[in-house]
């Protein structure tokens, strides 16, 4: 950041391009301060000085003094002071300060385009304020004598006396201070605070926020998804519509959800809890509550020790969750009284999720419902009833019987539980892991067994994760599914007919995974697996403490399997079907010899492998020959002058370091001379047929062979100028890089000069440091500058052209056919200017436009101004200004609120999905009968049949139609869209406004 601080005479100062932007204090004296490109801070200091930002957000205050701010682009605060100011937000999200109203002489404020927020400070004020606040696009006089216009949200501080006050149609923040406030929200999305005394708050439409804080509060939510909270005093929250979030804080209060699905919360006190309608969630909190769920499906919180509540519901399936709980509980029927051991009383609850706290011996029995129980800890009994449910039975020995329904049991360390499934379709989880003593599992008939003397019946799924011990699956039974943990020790695990999940751990194990498509794995040890029929998985690994040997039957089936870096010993037989091997050979230190073939003794490795089809490899770090098959083989060498050859099938290639050679074979195949980082040896890459992808870098000779190739060729970190043209014949790059065979290229650019011609075809060529000169040739071409000063020649087609630096002094010359200039990778914003090209900016700075018809700015605040040829100008991200001048220009302003200026001609602005943010454009010069607004019907969710919008003209349009429908204000010009017609202001969002036009028809709009 430049510091730059004048005299305490009159200065003219200027500010720097840095982005960082610049520090300017121009001390006293009538001063003039321009900022530079970057976000600014200027301050003014004492005399009437006029101080201007730059095209960036910047930070301007005017001190003592009569003073004018100019923000200009991007989203400035400005703050007047002391004196009669005028700010002048400009383009962007501004926020505007009016300083101390009691000694200043009135500000004149204007926001500019751009949602804009004035901040203005009451509190000191000797009277209650009244205020309404008016349209943005209406002038107010606000007390102190402030003039505003063009400001869309406020954010005031009220006195200490009885404030009333309304807000607008943006989103607005209220504090009302002391005094019995009437804070009301309007439209948008507010923030309102009553302060001390006696407050009534509104939030009107949007996702308010209200807080009542000291006093006996009134608060409304009203239309929206609201957050209410009474905060301190005996208080009265009504939600309202849609599902809110009420609060009641201290006091005794009481609290209406209304409408919608909210969820509601007493706090301390002892509060009245209506629900109302809509699936509600209500916690009475601290207190003896008194809670009432009417209709919906409610859930009620409720936590030991925190008082004694009443809970009634009459409608719905509803749901009481109990935490902290202790004692013994029995549910009743949905219709009877019921009592909790805490003292709470309740009616008309279904379903129960119950948690225990502490070591007692609980006895929970629940009813119909679907049921949520955690014992906790110590000898518990928990019955289930019917209805689908989980109950948990914790450490300690247990007793649970889960009754019919589909249920979920979970055994906790403690052993000797008993468990009893019921009927219908059951599961359960056994935790033995603390264990360290052998055990063993089996099924017989409907009750299976641990040897610690767990017994459990009428389940068809099992999960058990043993101890240290060598355990043992003995049987299954007519298990339908089971997934068994051996953990340590030296296991043999059991599948069922289905699809199991197998894990040995450590040891030496034994699995057999049976009939189904089961999942195994294991760790360490010497290991024998047979995964059986079915397409399985199995993974093996060395252990954390030995080195993993594997005897592995894969059986019946379309199976892969996966081995980690092992040195371990492997047999692998993959059986019937076709089989899948990944095998990583980087411990070894001997290079690997590997040919996919019905039976294979690998070299250098105590690996045999037979009936595998497919293979993914790693090798060794020295010099490695792997050949793949008919089908997609993976193949990557590592260290050492590699041998990889693909064979048919699409296969995957990598030599990785070393001087390497990879042949593709039949197959569309993708090669890597070096590895996905292409640096390393000189290769030799031959693709042969089918179209492939080939990466090779410096020193390498690549060769595309049959059909249609595509050459993605890396030279970053060559330190000598390059020239070359592209062609599909033999093309010297360097002295050291020869390629040919090849249809399209993807250049990645030296340190030095490139000179780089494209092919026939579309090219990707990227220049990087350097003075580099990239020519696309025929086809529709990717350019990309980089550092240095480069020329970019689109030629024929409809090329881009990117600008990546903006250090340079650049030429972009699309050339012929329609093409584009893109910003979109820019990290600043741009100026440019087609038309006077000397002015360009920021991320254009330097940059000289030729032959270019589509512009696509940055994701910040852009200028954009076109010429007397037909442009079209994409803003993209945040809030930017369009300006076709001259010609049939297209304008499509993206995400943010933007400035739309068409210029002469037929012009066309565009709204599409980026667009649909709610922040509306400001189009400037519309004239009807030549321009256009031209709606995306994907965007605006429009039938594809439709063949005009649905549209609404009016000083106050409402929407009755049952599909989205345009709504156009004739007093001030503003167009809205409702998503559902169904004419809910809340639902609107703005789209554009029109300045200077008060009528519009269906005739104005076309589709995109």
């Amino acid at each position: 950041m430049g510091t730059i601080m004048g005299s305490m005479g009159a200065d003219n100062l200027k500010g720097t391009d840095l982005d960082e932007g610049d520090m300017i204090m121009a001390l006293a004296g009538a001063d003039i301060v321009d900022g530079g490109m970057g976000g600014d801070t200027i301050m003014g200091g004492e005399g009437d000085d006029q101080l201007n930002g730059s095209f960036q957000g910047d930070y301007i205050m005017g001190d003592v003094g009569a003073d004018t701010l100019n923000g200009d682009s991007g989203d400035d605060i400005l703050i007047g002071g002391l004196g009669a100011d005028r700010l002048n937000g400009g383009s962007g999200k501004d926020t505007l300060m009016a300083g101390d109203l009691s000694e200043i002489g009135g500000d004149i404020l204007d926001g500019g385009s751009g949602i804009d927020r004035l901040i203005v400070d009451y509190s000191d004020h000797t009277s209650g304020l009244s205020l309404v606040i008016k349209d943005w696009i209406t002038p107010q006089t606000l007390l102190g004598n402030l003039r505003t216009s063009y400001v869309e949200s406020y954010q005031i501080t009220g006195t200490d006396f009885a404030d009333n006050i309304t807000g607008g149609n943006y989103s607005d923040m209220f504090t009302g201070g002391a005094g019995k406030d009437v804070l009301k929200g309007g439209r948008g999305s507010d923030i309102l605070s009553g302060g001390e005394d006696d407050d009534t708050l509104y939030g009107g439409y949007g996702i308010d926020i209200l807080n009542g804080d000291e006093g006996k509060d009134t608060l409304y939510g009203e239309k929206g998804i609201d957050i209410l909270s009474g905060d301190d005093g005996d208080d009265k929250v009504y939600g309202g519509d849609d599902g809110d979030i009420v609060s009641g804080g201290d006091g005794n209060d009481r609290l209406y959800g209304d409408n919608g699905n909210d969820s509601i919360n007493g706090d301390a006190g002892n509060d009245t809890i209506y629900g109302g309608i809509g699936d509600d969630t209500l916690t009475g909190g601290l207190g003896n509550d008194i809670v009432y769920g009417n209709s919906g499906n409610d859930t009620y919180n409720y936590a030991f020790g925190d008082g004694k509540d009443t809970i009634t519901d009459t409608a719905g399936s509803d749901r009481l969750v109990v935490t902290k709980f202790t004692g013994n509980f029995t549910a009743k029927l949905p219709t009877q009284a019921n009592t909790l051991s805490g003292g709470t009383t309740f009616k008309g609850i279904e379903h129960y999720s119950i948690y225990a706290t502490g070591s007692g011996a609980n006895v929970i029995t629940t009813g119909s419902g679907e049921d949520i129980v955690d014992a906790g800890a110590g000898n518990d009994t928990i019955n289930g009833g019917s209805g689908n449910d989980q109950l948990r039975a914790g450490t300690g020995k247990d007793s649970v019987v889960a009754g019919d329904g589909n249920d979920r049991v979970y055994l906790g360390d403690g052993g000797a539980d008993k468990a009893d499934g019921g009927a219908q379709s059951d599961r359960v989880y056994v935790d033995r892991k603390s264990l360290t003593s052998s055990q063993t599992f089996s099924v017989s008939g409907s009750t299976a067994s641990l040897t610690d003397g767990t017994s459990m019946k009428n389940f068809e799924y099992f999960q058990v994760e043993f101890g240290s011990g060598n355990d043992v699956v003995k049987s299954v039974g007519s298990a339908k599914g089971v997934s068994f943990f051996g953990n340590a020790g030296d296991d043999t695990l059991l599948g069922t007919a289905y699809g199991d999940l197998l894990d040995g751990g450590e040891g030496k194990d034994k699995l057999t995974g049976g009939a189904g498509n089961d999942d195994i794995r294991d760790s360490g040890g010497s290991n024998t697996i047979d995964a059986g029929t079915g397409s399985d998985n199995v993974w093996v690994r060395d252990g954390a403490k030995a080195t993993g040997h594997y005897n592995v039957k894969l059986g019946d089936g379309d199976d892969e399997f996966r081995r980690e870096a092992s040195t371990g010993r492997l047999t692998l037989d993959g059986g019937t079907g076709t089989d899948f091997a990944s095998i990583d050979f980087s411990k070894y230190t001997q290079g690997i010899t590997y040919k996919v073939a019905p039976s294979v003794t690998v070299t250098n490795a105590p690996v045999t492998v037979k009936n595998v089809e497919r293979v993914s490899l790693v090798g060794s770090s020295d010099k490695d020959v792997f050949t793949g098959g008919g089908l997609i083989d993976h193949l990557r060498g590592r260290a050492g002058n590699d041998t990889l050859t693909g064979g048919g099938g699409n296969d995957t290639l990598s030599g990785d370091s070393g001087h390497d050679t990879l042949y593709g074979g039949d197959g569309n195949d993708t090669l890597y001379g070096d590895g996905p980082n292409l640096t390393g040896g000189k290769d030799r890459l031959y693709a042969d047929k089918g179209n492939d992808d080939v990466y090779a870098g410096a020193g390498d000779t690549a060769d595309g062979g049959e059909g249609t190739d595509d050459l993605h060729l890396l030279m970053t970190e060559q330190t000598k100028d390059i020239a070359f043209k592209f062609s599909p014949w033999t093309v010297k790059v360097d002295a050291t890089t020869t390629v040919k065979g090849f249809e399209t290229l993807e250049y990645d650019g030296g340190k030095a000069k490139d000179t780089v011609s494209g092919g026939a075809l579309a090219d990707w060529l990227k220049g990087n440091a350097g003075n580099d000169t990239l020519r696309g040739g025929a086809g529709a071409d990717r350019l990309e500058d980089g550092s240095g000063n480069d020329l970019l020649y689109g030629d024929a087609d409809n090329d881009r052209l990117i600008r990546t630096e903006f250090t340079g002094k650049d030429v972009f010359d699309g050339g012929t056919g329609t093409d584009t200039l893109s910003f979109r990778e820019g990290s600043r914003s741009i100026v440019l200017d087609l038309q006077n090209q000397a002015t360009n900016k920021g991320f254009a700075l330097g940059l000289t436009v030729k032959n270019i018809e589509i512009v696509q700015g940055s994701s910040n605040d852009d200028a954009i101004r076109g010429d007397a040829t037909d442009n079209v100008f994409y803003g993209n991200g945040s809030d930017d200004i369009l300006d076709g001048r001259s010609g049939n220009d297209k304008l499509i302003g993206g995400a943010g609120d933007d400035w739309l200026t068409g210029g002469s001609g037929k012009d066309q602005f565009v709204f599409d999905s980026a667009g649909r943010d709610g922040e509306g454009d400001v189009i400037t010069d519309f004239t009807r009968g030549q321009d256009k607004l031209v709606i995306s019907k994907s965007a605006y969710g429009i039938s594809a049949a439709d063949k005009t919008v649905t549209l609404v003209v009016g000083a106050d349009p409402v929407s009755s139609s049952s599909k989205g429908t345009f709504l156009f204000e004739s007093d001030n010009g503003r167009l809205w869209f409702d998503a559902d017609g169904k004419g809910a202001d809340a639902d609107l969002e703005l789209v554009a406004t029109l300045q200077g036009i008060n009528k519009i028809t269906v005739d104005d709009f076309s589709f995109l």
